[in-house]
């Protein structure tokens, strides 16, 4: 990614989100052997309410996938409530062979 890129995410991210919200890019484009593929992002959100993630969810990917730098790219959001007893294995995934942005 390039650094207009990661900071175009993060200041999504964080208007949706919150400032507190935390994001890491996984998958296909943090491996150098696999160039290309769609965006994978994992967000870490302190809201709480389903529907309030589900709004800004789509909101988030609607305003990335019309900002310049990710015209006519794949993105994939999964969000994650901060705190919350919910896991599944591509959390961990994510954080670990991810970066954090």
């Amino acid at each position: 990614m390039t650094q207009h890129q990661i900071d175009t995410v993060r200041r999504l991210v964080h208007s949706h989100f919150g400032e507190d919200a935390d994001v890491w890019l996984f998958g296909s484009r943090v491996d150098d052997s696999k160039k290309g593929g769609d965006y994978d992002f994992l967000i870490e959100t302190s809201l709480k309410q389903p529907d309030a993630i589900i709004e800004q969810k789509i909101a988030l990917i609607a305003e990335l996938q019309s900002a310049v730098p990710f015209e006519d790219e794949e993105i994939d959001l999964i969000v994650k409530r901060r705190n919350s007893s919910f896991d599944i294995p591509i959390y961990s995934i994510a954080k670990k062979d991810g970066i954090k942005l």
